[in-house]
């Protein structure tokens, strides 16, 4: 019976171990969707990316990011939508913050649709915390920083 208890214990501890090794040899991950907003009040953005993070400046992973309808502004009436893969970026887990860039389409409805580089920095958080700062490089137009309204931003 005791070296069946041994045994037992060995395993646990062994199973626990491996499950700690692999957690902290996981690859960070920045995630997040929702609304920001430029004042804190009106809708600006519907926002989702989801991004992992390699060594030496490697990720991959998607973005995208809608400005329509109640979120249009001058010079981008009706639409605004910048979508693509991540191709770069580095992160700060205990710092809760991460930037990438990526290539994907800026469109810009009637305007027409382009090939577009993006620039994307965020900090953790929920509403009223969480940030997310677009800058289109290519064709470039920067866009103002956003806190998030409604939902989440995660780096993890």
């Amino acid at each position: 019976m005791r070296r069946l208890a041994a045994v037992i214990i060995i395993a646990v501890v062994a199973l626990a171990a491996s499950g700690e090794a692999s957690a902290a040899s996981a690859s960070p991950i920045a995630n997040g969707g929702g609304r920001g907003s430029v004042d804190g009040v009106t809708p600006f953005s519907q926002f989702g990316f989801g991004v992992r993070f390699g060594a030496a400046g490697a990720a991959s992973g998607s973005f995208n990011c809608l400005m329509a309808g109640s979120s249009a502004f001058p010079g981008f009436e009706p639409l605004m939508k910048v979508s693509g893969s991540v191709t770069g970026g580095s992160v700060d887990v205990v710092a809760g913050t991460a930037s990438f860039t990526g290539s994907g389409t800026l469109n810009l409805g009637p305007s027409g649709r382009m090939d577009a580089l993006f620039l994307v920095s965020v900090r953790e958080g929920g509403p009223g915390v969480g940030k997310l700062h677009l800058t289109v490089l290519a064709p470039f137009f920067p866009v103002p920083e956003e806190t998030v309204l409604t939902g989440q931003i995660s780096i993890h």
